[in-house]
């Protein structure tokens, strides 16, 4: 106790410290990628030198192309041997902080721009740059290709988290607005679909479905609002899979890479290691889903039915899992149960009021489920108006891919040999 009798508070966490004093130390060196400029990837180190002569370091991976502030951290109260170390690390080439300060927070606005939110640590490393005001010069600094959104596979990044990223940037960016590359060659063709393949369906579906319309669109009852569905879509889908919670989706994405071989299994067995994961992991709602699946493939369909309702109970907020649920009543041709589950609604919106958005998941699963609902009422015009709006993730999801095969397999049926 001080003699004042307040408490004299002898140490400061190095957060708090970073974000409340960082930047009233002097800067010191800083060091960047030597390529950085070729590969668009820079590896940055930022320092901050104490009064005791020690450092404290900001140490940033930067995507120029796309993704922007991929990954940052920093270290606190190091000796300069320990920067010295750190600066290797990033390629030991010196560089004026002007130009880091311009790159950085150039990264970080281009990047959000194409939908992608800075690593968590950039609200902690941000206070060791200087505040972005007019006291930084603007220096020209190229970002994308050609002010062009660029996107390469890295080699940490899953199927799942390619596919993440391609719907952020078409939804933030527009299809066709943004250059794709893969030059590794790390997926299998059903993993990651060719361009000119998916572009070819594309035309086939257009080709039947336009022929459709212009023969039956006026003998059958189009109920659906298209424009409402295209607005659900650009104002309330977020670019989440599964949840609107990142930390939930990611941990949905992890488990489902993790343990794609037992998913992909259907078997006894499969179903018994998955209730073992679910025992063990009970806040893991993914597990639910895919055990309900498992006892539908097997024909247990009174145990799927059971498991679906608990964890619907378990986690109300887990839309993904009720819709999954609808949609495989849709396939059963249980049409009152599925749409019983979509609460009697054609609109997701409307069908649960109590959202303001939606995961990616959550619209195609809906509209899939609708999809096969109007296929088994006969009616294809409602049909198409729910599949156009999943052509444009026709190999993301797998509900989508076969609600628009069996609507396309009745549309051809329907007309015939005409084509």
């Amino acid at each position: 106790m001080a003699k004042s009798g307040k408490v004299v508070q002898l140490f400061q966490k190095p957060e708090n410290f970073i974000k409340s004093r960082a930047r009233e130390l002097e800067l010191g060196h800083c060091y960047i990628t030597e390529e950085w400029e070729e590969t668009g990837i820079a590896n940055i180190l930022v320092s901050r030198k104490h009064t005791n002569g020690n450092f404290t370091l900001g140490i940033y991976l930067i995507d120029l192309k796309c993704l922007g502030i991929k990954d940052t951290m920093f270290k606190f109260n190091v000796t300069d041997e320990e920067l010295d170390y750190f600066a290797d690390y990033v390629g030991g080439n010196e560089i004026e902080y002007n130009e880091v300060h311009n790159i950085i927070y150039g990264a970080e606005a281009f990047a959000k721009d194409c939908g992608f939110k800075a690593h968590k640590d950039w609200t902690i490393t941000q206070f060791i740059l200087e505040e972005d005001n007019d006291r930084i010069p603007l220096i020209d600094v190229e970002f994308g290709e050609d002010g062009i959104p660029a996107y390469y596979v890295g080699p940490n990044d899953s199927p799942a988290k390619v596919n993440q990223i391609l719907a952020t940037l078409d939804k933030h960016v527009g299809q066709g607005n943004y250059l794709f590359y893969n030059d590794e060659d790390e997926f299998e063709d059903d993993e990651i679909i060719e361009d000119d393949n998916e572009q070819s369906f594309k035309q086939i579906y257009y080709t039947f479905t336009g022929a459709y319309r212009d023969k039956f669109g006026e003998s059958e009852t189009a109920t659906l609002d298209k424009d409402h569905i295209v607005e659900i879509w650009g104002q309330k889908v977020d670019c989440g899979l599964y949840s609107l919670n990142d930390e939930l989706d990611d941990r949905i994405i992890e488990c489902a890479e993790e343990y794609e071989s037992i998913f992909e299994d259907k078997s006894v067995e499969s179903i018994s290691q998955i209730h073992a994961l679910l025992i063990k992991n009970p806040d893991m709602p993914l597990f639910y889903a895919e055990l309900f699946l498992q006892y539908k493939m097997v024909g247990l369909h009174g145990k799927a039915d059971a498991i679906a309702k608990k964890g619907m109970q378990l986690f109300p907020d887990f839309l993904y899992l009720r819709l999954y649920v609808a949609h495989a009543a849709m396939i059963d041709r249980e049409l009152k149960k599925g749409l019983k589950l979509l609460n009697n609604n054609y609109k997701l919106d409307e069908a649960f009021p109590k959202r303001t958005a939606f995961s990616e998941g959550e619209f195609m699963l809906f509209y899939a489920a609708l999809c096969q609902y109007f296929i088994a009422k006969g009616n294809l015009i409602n049909a198409i108006i729910c599949s156009d709006a999943l052509i444009a993730e026709i190999y993301k999801y797998a509900c989508s891919e076969n609600a628009v095969l069996d609507l396309l397999a009745q549309v051809k049926a329907k007309l015939g040999e005409v084509y």
